[in-house]
């Protein structure tokens, strides 16, 4: 095997490790370069996948009740064009647990001899150079950070997520994802076998407060969302950044995968799903010639996923909020460019 090309890979998160297992599948030589791992302590949530994703975890040796999924659900309950619960069928999906996730692909990874190597700075421009003379495959999986990125396109003032957690019990119940329009924004319901998550996506005074006046602003206008939910023990999980963005840089240099090329917004709940179809895409057999970005059909679904995000919004209860008008004529602007020049 002493002619195979090694990997690198920046990010330690699904999409990077994932990465790296595949590379280890191949028989190539892997280095992770990573800021920091995946810890048991970091708070818990719950993300979206289709149910294809669990059987491709466990072909890289990840159990689904290591993951929190005993279960696949097969229905949506929305209220976002009329004060009305929509439910509606779904294909199967499963709700996956993290950091679980992240943990479970980390020791997948060591056990196939990965090397991961936690560092504060990484040497881009020499793995950007040994990229470009073929003499390994570079990979930035850091997530929406992009290190490699050298232009970002996203909203002047980007969507928040705020994400809530409690540990899940029967009285909570399990169900499919649940999600509700509001005046300024919108929130959602997720459980697995293990962890109960609660997000809010807007901005200012709606994804402001502890969890039991978050839970008192969705009861507001979606009590079926919060029913049963104890507010003053829910706690405070994760945030950021919940719009889409487009990562550009050195395509030659690299190959960005997952959020680190095309970030979707959390309303498509498809990030986790493609930044793996991403990772094993990109890592292919070595000898390949090294594949520019962004691809046309990359160009496609980036378009494609804005205008739908935006059309999302136009049939909600918020269109008529200025933060969101601003968020879809920024989608509306950025998806015609793409679309008809490529850009």
């Amino acid at each position: 095997m002493g002619h195979l090309k090694p990997l690198i890979v920046l990010g330690s998160g699904p999409v990077g490790l994932l990465s790296a297992l595949r590379g280890r599948q191949l028989g190539m030589d892997v280095d992770v370069y990573t800021n920091g791992l995946p810890l048991a302590r970091d708070p818990p949530r719950v993300e979206c996948v289709p149910a294809q994703v669990v059987a491709l975890l466990i072909e890289f040796g990840v159990s689904p009740k290591r993951i929190g999924v005993e279960a696949l659900f097969q229905d949506r309950t929305m209220q976002w064009s009329s004060r009305a619960a929509v439910i509606t069928r779904t294909p199967d999906v499963a709700h996956i647990g993290r950091p679980a996730l992240d943990i479970a692909l980390l020791e997948a990874a060591l056990r196939a001899d990965a090397k991961i190597n936690v560092l504060q700075a990484s040497p881009l421009e020499e793995f950007r150079r040994r990229h470009r003379n073929r003499e390994c495959l570079f990979l930035d999986a850091s997530g929406r950070s992009a290190v490699t990125a050298t232009q970002r396109m996203a909203p002047r003032r980007p969507l928040v997520a705020r994400l809530f957690h409690i540990p899940m019990q029967p009285s909570l119940g399990g169900s499919g994802l649940m999600i509700a329009a509001g005046s300024e924004g919108y929130a959602y319901r997720l459980a697995n076998a293990t962890t109960l998550t609660i997000g809010v996506v807007g901005r200012k005074d709606f994804v402001r407060g502890d969890g039991q006046q978050i839970v008192a602003k969705i009861a507001d206008f979606a009590p079926w969302v919060v029913r049963d939910i104890p507010g003053k023990y829910i706690q405070f999980g994760a945030s950021g950044a919940a719009s889409a963005q487009w990562n550009r840089g050195d395509d030659a240099g690299c190959i960005r995968v997952g959020d680190a090329s095309f970030a979707r917004d959390a309303l498509a709940s498809q990030g986790l799903a493609m930044g793996i179809s991403d990772a094993l895409k990109a890592v292919v057999q070595p000898g390949h010639d090294v594949r520019p970005l962004p691809r046309p059909d990359e160009r496609k679904a980036v378009s494609l996923h804005c205008r739908r995000i935006a059309q999302q919004i136009k049939r909600s209860t918020f269109c008529s909020a200025q933060p969101w008008i601003e968020y879809a004529e920024f989608l509306s602007d950025f998806a015609g460019p793409i679309g008809q020049n490529g850009n």
